[in-house]
């Protein structure tokens, strides 16, 4: 799934294999599997007390760190921290803007009086056309709705771009925020008797 976005991808962690050791079978198998994805492991020192490559940084070939240290060089425990600079860039998007009414703010009892004061709501003759019924219903609520709830322009600020958070992930973040919610206004503040 990550490749379909085409993210950055980096993988890293303990791999229990000996990774300057070519002769091992499970570490040529991942030097295939790796190459096979255009994936390059960065690591080449030892990160294990006993002078073995344990621990790894993977990424894609087009985008190797900018620096990998190991801290300390010696592993004193068992394993060393490998700590390395991955270049990212994030893409900054423009805002978008949009016009829209204000509807909220709309007062109820003038729209009400602004729809019955029109020709709208006076009889009509039988041989009005349906076309210019439309025409008229079209331009008297856009009227209405200019007057009392103008246009206006709203700019709104992309967020950064998410392909992983789909339709579940959002029902769970909403359900999540449902308990938290419950929670705390079950919870009585420390200071309430």
């Amino acid at each position: 799934m990550l490749v379909v976005f085409s993210c950055p991808v980096v993988i890293g962690g303990d791999f229990n294999l000996p990774a300057q050791d070519n002769t091992d079978v499970d570490t040529r198998h991942l030097s295939s599997l790796l190459s096979s994805f255009d994936m390059v492991q960065h690591i080449n020192s030892p990160t294990h007390r006993y002078g073995n490559i344990l621990d790894l940084v993977v990424t894609f070939a087009d985008r190797p760190p900018t620096a990998v240290t190991i801290q300390p060089p010696g592993a004193i425990a068992d394993h060393s921290l490998v700590v390395s600079q991955l270049p990212v860039k994030i893409d900054s998007l423009s805002p978008t803007e949009r016009l829209v009414q204000g509807w909220r703010r709309v007062d109820r009892h003038q729209l009400r009086e602004a729809l019955q004061s029109n020709q709208l709501c006076a009889p009509v003759s039988l041989g009005t056309d349906v076309d210019q019924l439309f025409d008229m219903y079209s331009t008297v609520l856009q009227d209405i709705a200019d007057r009392l709830a103008p246009s206006h322009v709203i700019r709104r600020r992309p967020g950064r771009p998410t392909p992983w958070f789909d339709a579940e992930c959002r029902a769970q973040h909403l359900h999540c925020r449902r308990l938290e919610r419950r929670y705390r206004r079950t919870i009585v503040s420390p200071g309430w008797k």
